[in-house]
């Protein structure tokens, strides 16, 4: 197991930013390089499952994997992997309207395969650039439209 926890603070709005943040085929405009594809599977009530090819430059892999996502509430969504190399592996995001806009914070609980344990400083690395890069474009695309 490992943790992975940051915040963002972004000038959005929290209702734009979680209005793109569930809109998951939409990811690979974000991060063309790193995200592949992403492709919805299955919808069903609050529950979203998705296939995401996903290269990792650092580990010179691309990875498929399946993800379940569900929105928890008006500020809070959760993914988990549930097919892939890091299948189990959990994440919570939380979106706090601030005076300065949205404070992004992220909550990760990371599975990580035992051959990718020597390599987990950079897995964690890649996966938080990943993030942090939707993210901001995320808040790009919410201000400006």
């Amino acid at each position: 197991m490992t943790n992975l926890k940051f915040e963002l603070q972004l000038s959005a709005q929290k209702e734009k930013l979680m209005e793109l943040s569930v809109d998951y085929a939409n990811y690979v405009n974000y991060l063309p390089n790193q995200i592949k594809s992403v492709t919805i599977i299955e919808k069903k009530d609050e529950d979203v499952i998705t296939e995401e090819k996903l290269l990792f430059a650092t580990i010179k892999k691309t990875l498929i994997q399946k993800s379940l996502h569900r929105k928890l509430d008006s500020s809070r969504l959760y993914t988990e992997i549930i097919s892939g190399p890091f299948k189990g592996s959990q994440v919570i995001t939380t979106y706090e309207k601030n005076t300065e806009g949205t404070l992004v914070k992220v909550d990760a609980d990371l599975k990580l395969p035992l051959h990718y344990k020597l390599l987990s400083i950079l897995v964690i690395r890649s996966y938080k650039m990943v993030l942090t890069s939707v993210l901001y474009k995320m808040n790009t695309a919410a201000i400006s439209s």
